[in-house]
């Protein structure tokens, strides 16, 4: 007979026993424990990373918003030949046209000029710039102009001149400002004729002559000729949804046409001018003589994000400042 093997009672429970309710409770909370720190991690960075793409994105429009600042300011005044020549206005505003007029990028002797209250519609307490500057449309004589002529002929002849366009044509002696009348032709012809709405004579008057004093004063341009399109150029701030809380938006406009939206998230722009008493508002310069003694402008713009992953949930908002020389006046 073989021996039978016995099994302590204890070993069988062993064998048996499972996960207490103690120690799957306390796995359950250490499992709860570790994904809440999971969660906390990942919100915390997702609130990073909105933050950190939302200052990208203020730098980026302060980026923007001062390289195409910084180049009208730049040019204000400007012209192909001689900075130094004044210009003759042929235009039928030029006796009219002031910087707050409705034919302001008319108004030659004001080439830069700002507003802190008054010009175009925008937001109450920040600042307006403008500016007149050449074209990026660099045409040439292709002849001489013949006495009596009305028309110059260009090259290249394109982009096309549209009728009433302002235009300036200059050689290093005379610098002279008129209105395309009619749309210029693909060969390149492009009137000056005098009509409503557009010259006041047919002829640019020669230097110290005065403005259309008579055909006898007519200035006949040389080949080659520089001919470019004069551009009045404004810069502010609009709300562009009626929502101050989305902060303003940039704008741009161009020779009294609608503004275009540039710059999302501004919500500040103020400007300063540098004269030889130092840094001044625009309500200190009052005339044309203090506007030309401006020899570089200094712009601070205050950016802000809408979605408030700032501290305390505020607004992230950033100041920033550029100063740009007027180049025509520094050389």
């Amino acid at each position: 007979m073989k021996p039978v093997n016995r099994i302590p009672r204890g070993a069988a429970r062993a064998r048996q026993a499972g996960v207490s309710l103690i120690e799957l409770m306390i796995a359950l909370v250490l499992g709860l424990l570790v994904v809440g720190a999971a969660i906390g991690v990942f919100i915390s960075n997702k609130a990073t990373y909105r933050s950190t793409q939302n200052l990208a994105r203020i730098q980026e429009s302060a980026q923007v918003a001062f390289e195409l600042l910084s180049r009208d300011i730049r040019e204000a005044g400007a012209n192909p030949c001689d900075a130094t020549l004044a210009p003759a206005n042929i235009t039928t505003a030029a006796a009219t046209a002031t910087p707050d007029g409705a034919d302001w990028y008319l108004a030659v002797d004001y080439p830069l000029y700002g507003f802190e209250d008054g010009g175009p519609t925008h937001v109450s307490g920040t600042d307006v710039i403008q500016i007149l500057r050449p074209g990026d449309d660099l045409r040439g004589l292709t002849a001489d102009l013949a006495s009596g002529a009305t028309s110059v002929t260009v090259a290249p002849a394109t982009p096309l001149f549209k009728s009433g366009d302002p235009v300036m044509i200059c050689d290093m002696r005379v610098l002279a400002v008129f209105r395309a009348n009619g749309d210029s032709t693909a060969g390149g012809s492009l009137s000056f004729a005098s009509g409503a709405g557009t010259n006041s004579c047919d002829y640019f008057p020669m230097p110290n002559t005065g403005t259309c004093a008579g055909a006898a004063t007519a200035y006949a341009f040389p080949k080659f000729s520089s001919v470019i399109s004069l551009q009045g150029v404004r810069w502010f701030l609009r709300d562009p949804d009626g929502n101050p809380d989305n902060g303003y938006s940039l704008y741009r406009q161009v020779n009294g046409a609608a503004a275009e939206e540039v710059v999302q998230g501004v919500a500040n722009l103020q400007f300063h001018y540098l004269t030889d008493a130092g840094y001044v508002s625009a309500s200190v310069l009052t005339t044309a003589a203090d506007w030309r003694n401006v020899r570089a402008v200094r712009m601070t713009l205050v950016l802000r994000e809408t979605e408030r992953t700032g501290t305390g949930g505020q607004h992230l908002t950033r100041v920033v400042e550029n100063v740009v020389a007027l180049r025509n006046r520094v050389l």
